[in-house]
């Protein structure tokens, strides 16, 4: 099990994510793209704009491991 972090980014500003989770580092990119899809269904709901919005998933070094655009996170299985 390894720590990831899923920050969001909106264009030049982040919103880090300082818990992260412990996950197997073959379930970060599946785990991102469920949490994203849930933020989707909700931003929908509220009407508010998807286009700008990443997924930034880093691990416990502070590494870049994917970034994941939500408009794609809703189509990706």
């Amino acid at each position: 099990m390894a720590r990831f972090f899923f920050h969001i980014r909106v264009a030049d500003v982040i919103d880090p994510d300082y818990e992260g989770v412990e996950i197997k580092a073959d379930d970060c990119v599946a785990q991102a793209i469920a949490i994203a899809r849930r933020m989707v269904a909700e931003l929908m709901i509220h009407d508010e704009p998807l286009a700008n919005l990443i997924f930034e998933i880093a691990d416990a070094e502070g590494r870049l491991v994917a970034a994941l655009p939500f408009h794609c996170c809703a189509s990706l299985q």
